[in-house]
């Protein structure tokens, strides 16, 4: 078995046919479907009964209580068989032929983590690919840290979405890469963790995965638990900074700071005191030495993060408790 597909699956009846149907037209691989049902209670489990019906040799529906994103991927890894383990979101899609040549272009190359792309999309629109360095494409096969630093070189292109990634099953489980239950950014841990282990990396310029923005929602509210998962990520990487080489070091100093500052910016903008926030912020970018990346916002923040937040505003880039949907 090549490939498993893993398919956490969650309310979403308006959606799952078109995202199954995408990945059930891939052809000249040879693969599993993986359909987690966590707790729906809307029409989703009757659709993936018809599917496993229509494609029994390939499908298997694991039918569990609600826990989540993190929780329902971890079964599917449990349960895998594939060489290679690529994870879909059941209202997004893919593009069926540039999923097969991406696919056979990693497995040529014997990665651990195939990188790539993905485009936005909504009922009357698609999007471009989304914004990869010249570095990153540049990259020859190298070691997870160093893919990672090269990611905030040049023009940072770091994203943590694991959705537009394959990777290799040995590797996901001889590492332990399991995604943390409790967290809301669980993505935001398990890629960087992903980088840090990983020997062989590579970026593969095909964007066969569509991210569907739904229409109407223009932002959705970040809630008290997303910031506090956030956090807890923040320290948790930041007790991999010794354990790692040079280059996962660098790249931890540059993320760490970046991924912090949205603590005490949402802290800020609600009104809530973030003196605590401020010094949890000033104790990770000594940590990691963040000074030494020279980066303007981030040195203001550790200085003064009301002025640095007052700028953020002036030029419509302020970071509240909305968080707004992209453009594309």
């Amino acid at each position: 078995m090549e490939l498993t597909f893993i398919v956490p699956v969650y309310n979403v009846e308006n959606y799952l046919v078109e995202c199954l149907d995408s990945i059930y037209k891939v052809k000249n691989i040879k693969y599993e479907v993986i359909l987690i049902n966590d707790g729906s209670t809307d029409k989703s489990l009757d659709i993936l009964k018809s599917y496993n019906e229509k494609y029994s040799e390939i499908t298997k529906i694991i039918d569990k209580k609600n826990g989540g994103l993190s929780s329902a991927r971890n079964a599917g890894i449990k349960e895998a068989k594939g060489e290679y383990l690529s994870f879909i979101d059941s209202d997004d899609i893919i593009d069926s032929n540039g999923f097969e040549e991406f696919f056979k272009e990693g497995q040529k190359l014997d990665l651990d983590i195939m990188v790539g792309n993905m485009k936005y999309f909504s009922e009357d629109k698609i999007g471009e690919p989304l914004f990869r360095s010249e570095e990153i494409k540049d990259f020859t096969v190298g070691k997870g840290t160093k893919f990672f630093l090269t990611l905030f070189e040049g023009v940072k292109c770091f994203r943590e979405e694991v959705v537009d990634d394959i990777y290799k099953r040995d590797f996901i489980c001889e590492n332990k890469l399991y995604f943390h239950d409790n967290l809301i950014h669980e993505d935001s841990y398990f890629t960087p963790m992903a980088y840090l282990k990983a020997k062989r990396v590579k970026y593969i310029d095909i964007p066969f995965y569509y991210y569907r923005q739904r229409s109407g929602s223009i932002m959705s509210v970040v809630t008290e638990k997303s910031i506090n998962s956030l956090e807890k990520i923040c320290f948790m990487l930041l007790n991999e900074y010794t354990k790692t080489d040079d280059y996962g070091r660098e790249a931890l100093s540059k993320l760490l700071p970046s991924f912090y500052k949205v603590v005490v910016y949402r802290y800020i903008n609600s009104n809530k005191n973030y003196r605590e926030k401020l010094k949890n912020y000033r104790y990770i970018f000594k940590e990691v030495n963040g000074m030494k990346n020279k980066n303007f916002e981030e040195i203001l923040v550790y200085i003064s993060p009301k002025i640095s937040n007052f700028i953020r505003k002036i030029m419509g880039k302020d970071i509240g408790n909305n968080q707004k949907i992209p453009k594309f």
